[in-house]
């Protein structure tokens, strides 16, 4: 499909070696991309450009969802860093052990988003096997310092199956695990979703949230506003899906079938991110930047413009407040 083009970065040469074998495929290609050393998760995340690097780390979970595909890597903290991918090879699926990764890393800037698609992996055992001389002992080198990044926050502490409202703000389980929990609470919302819809939407959110930094429980939170988490949903000027997006911007995001629940949450996580980016330069405040990018998501960034803050239309005013308290009561935020 035609947005996957923009979406997956790949390379010719895309290669998913299997463990034991294809190893020598997975070093040539890493040979070929200029690879001579690995760097951390956490590192990914201060990289600028684009490039093409190989990470050490543990596979904490892959998911798919309709024809998109991730990888998620595990970070300090339990956090995951979500790894887009054109296919997960099965034997990366439960492997949960430390492996090599080749990543195509695109960012434009320190305040923009991070593309990362999977190139090729293998079993860290049988890479540094082949790199490293048998009974040579080399010196570790020292990681670059992990970059602190807005994190998606979606605590456990006080979380129990259909609800997803906590006190505190950081991850107290991994992705895989919080998933279930926000699955529950969507068929809660609307219960007519067939379970395997309501866990599609759930990984959606979870893991473009992830993957763009916004947190997930402000995109229940739109979407329960929006839609109440009905993909079929057309308001009455053509918003379409889960997260309401008119035709000319689900075009401008890259979205072709709104209606689709992946897509579309796909479409709104990176347009509240673009936003949330905007507003934050604009105004130099976390809770300006949010209020005002609802308003523009709510309203349009021209109207935004034009009235200098929150436009002075009922529905949009109505519409802030409304997710705002719904995303305070989520976050636990008194």
């Amino acid at each position: 499909m035609k947005r996957l083009a923009s979406l997956l970065l790949l390379l010719p040469s895309l290669l998913l070696a299997s463990p034991g074998s294809g190893v020598s495929d997975y070093l040539k290609l890493r040979k070929q991309n200029g690879v001579t050393d690995s760097i951390t998760v956490e590192a990914l995340g201060s990289l600028v450009g684009s490039k093409v690097v190989e990470i050490r780390g543990t596979v904490k979970g892959t998911f798919r969802s309709g024809d998109r595909a991730a990888v998620m890597l595990e970070k300090a903290g339990g956090e995951a860093e979500v790894i887009d991918a054109p296919n997960v090879p099965e034997w990366l699926v439960d492997y949960q052990s430390p492996a090599r990764l080749l990543v195509k890393a695109v960012r434009s800037s320190d305040t923009g988003a991070l593309q990362a698609t999977l190139l090729a992996a293998a079993p860290e055992d049988d890479v540094a096997a082949s790199i490293v001389p048998p009974k040579k002992t080399v010196a570790a080198k020292p990681q670059p310092k992990p970059v602190v990044r807005q994190k998606v926050r979606a605590t456990t502490k006080t979380a129990r199956k259909g609800s997803i409202r906590s006190r505190s703000r950081a991850w107290s389980l991994p992705a895989s695990e919080v998933t279930p929990i926000y699955a529950a609470f969507i068929k809660k919302q609307n219960p007519r979703l067939p379970n395997s819809e309501a866990l599609r939407i759930a990984q959606s959110i979870v893991g473009f949230s992830i993957r763009y930094g916004v947190d997930a429980r402000l995109i229940i939170a739109i979407v329960m506003v929006e839609s109440g988490f009905n993909p079929s949903a057309i308001s009455h000027a053509g918003a379409m899906g889960l997260g309401q997006l008119m035709p000319g911007t689900a075009q401008w995001m890259g979205v072709s079938n709104p209606y689709d629940s992946v897509d579309n949450v796909y479409g709104m996580v990176k347009l509240m991110r673009q936003h949330i980016d905007k507003y934050r330069r604009q105004t130099g405040k976390e809770f300006e930047a949010l209020v005002l990018a609802l308003a523009a998501y709510n309203a349009g960034e021209g109207a935004v413009r034009r009235h200098g803050g929150i436009p002075p239309y009922r529905e949009t005013q109505s519409y802030v407040r409304k997710v705002m308290q719904l995303y305070y009561t989520l976050a636990g935020v008194k």
